[in-house]
């Protein structure tokens, strides 16, 4: 089965949702935004996740500009409701030089207890959510 839903914006964030198989795609394009404007989208996917019943997320970030510093990840992920998110696989696509920044995030969401990867290729997070550790995941440091 696959859906996908007319685009959604959150301040200067869009975003158009999709499921592929089992697997839902979320494709954020803009500016990357403010916190109120991260939260929302964030919130967004959340909901997404759980009125498709996704068995995994693949976030294509397409926007520009500085990612959060990361103690604004960590406020943003206390103040967002992850129960959606605990059981499953996220991949986070984005392009350099805002995957070296998006480390961060990924360090934030482990030490969490998500299943979570940062990579620079769409296909080979694709793949490490069908695989688990195949592909080529970024790996901190």
């Amino acid at each position: 089965m696959s859906w996908a839903e007319p685009g959604w914006s959150a301040g200067d964030c869009r975003m158009h949702f999709q499921v592929q198989g089992t697997t839902l795609r979320v494709e954020l394009a803009g500016a990357t935004g403010t916190a109120q404007a991260r939260l929302a989208c964030w919130t967004r996917v959340s909901e997404q996740v759980q009125c498709s019943g996704a068995g995994a997320v693949l976030a294509v970030d397409r926007r520009e500009g500085a990612l959060a510093a990361p103690g604004e990840w960590r406020a943003l992920l206390k103040d967002l409701d992850l129960a959606a998110f605990k059981n499953l696989p996220l991949a986070y696509v984005g392009s350099w030089p805002r995957v070296a920044q998006m480390e961060a995030l990924n360090l934030s969401l482990l030490e969490r207890g998500f299943r979570a990867q940062v990579f620079d290729d769409e296909a080979a997070a694709a793949r490490w959510l069908r695989y688990g550790e195949h592909g080529r995941a970024l790996r901190p440091g």
